[in-house]
């Protein structure tokens, strides 16, 4: 890129930043006046077209941050807003013609990014696409059992001390965790029963060998899951604005600490929240 298109960039992103100031007062001030018992320690807000980009899914390689929306993703540095790299259309027309409309949950696991992709409202293909964390092209892709899980497949995370992938078998009240070899074609494992049911999972991420899932409940909690035994637990209420929906989460370290940072967009839809959270 040359000194002339950096400067027509930063330009245009102050022309653009000033366009949105009242939409970022707006919705930092619904934000605030509806704080009550919110936990977050610190809050990035995104607002405008970016607020797509950060619709669904999040996940971290320990440093950058990755997104997706319904049908991209983008890699982040650790502010949240930093471009590093865009794939616009990350759903290629071979998913296309099974259906494939929306990318869900994501998890980071040796150089690659794990997506949910579903056949949104459908239901046949319960797909788990394989990216190139660089480029952030697909690489892959695995066909699950339909009737095991049935209602799509919004979230996928994969445990770094195996490389099994885990999902659940329903995506609003699921019953059980299914687990599978990303090392062996994706060939199934076994399952592990919940003692509860976490309502309505968006993204779950590994931490210390357990199970971290973020929902869109009626506080937006954030559960440890034991991958082993099933037992659940909630750690932390969102307490969201009222008519917010709850998505995804990882973890990230800043400031020679780890935090948990989990992605919401607003009431108005209009912006998105990236917050982070003491562990």
């Amino acid at each position: 890129m040359t000194a002339l298109q950096l400067f027509i960039n930063k330009v245009l992103s102050l022309i653009f930043a000033v366009f949105l100031l009242p939409f970022t007062a707006l919705t930092n001030g619904i934000d605030v006046i509806s704080a009550g018992m919110r936990t977050d320690e610190e809050k990035t807000n995104i607002v405008g077209i970016g607020a797509y980009f950060h619709s669904q899914g999040i996940t971290s390689d320990g440093e950058t941050l990755y997104f997706s929306s319904k049908t991209t993703l983008i890699r982040t540095e650790d502010d949240a807003k930093t471009l590093i790299n865009a794939n616009y259309f990350a759903i290629p027309d071979e998913l296309k013609d099974l259906g494939i409309a929306h990318i869900g949950g994501l998890s980071y696991y040796n150089g690659y990014i794990y997506a949910g992709l579903e056949d949104s409202k459908v239901w046949d293909y319960p797909i788990v696409g394989i990216y190139d964390a660089e480029s952030l092209e697909l690489v892959d892709y695995y066909i699950l059992d339909a009737e095991t899980i049935t209602r799509g497949l919004p979230w996928v995370c994969v445990n770094p001390d195996n490389g099994y992938l885990y999902c659940t078998d329903h995506s609003k009240n699921p019953t059980k965790l299914l687990v599978y070899d990303t090392a062996n074609e994706m060939s199934f494992v076994k399952e592990v029963a919940l003692e509860e049911s976490p309502y309505a999972i968006q993204g779950a991420e590994f931490f210390g060998g357990t199970l971290y899932a973020a929902t869109n409940d009626d506080t937006q909690a954030i559960y440890a899951i034991n991958p082993d035994s099933g037992e659940v637990e909630k750690i932390l209420d969102r307490n969201l604005t009222s008519g917010s929906e709850g998505e995804g989460m990882t973890f990230l370290t800043k400031h020679n600490k780890t935090v948990l940072v989990a992605m919401d967009m607003g009431p108005l839809f209009i912006n998105a929240f990236v917050r982070e959270y003491d562990m």
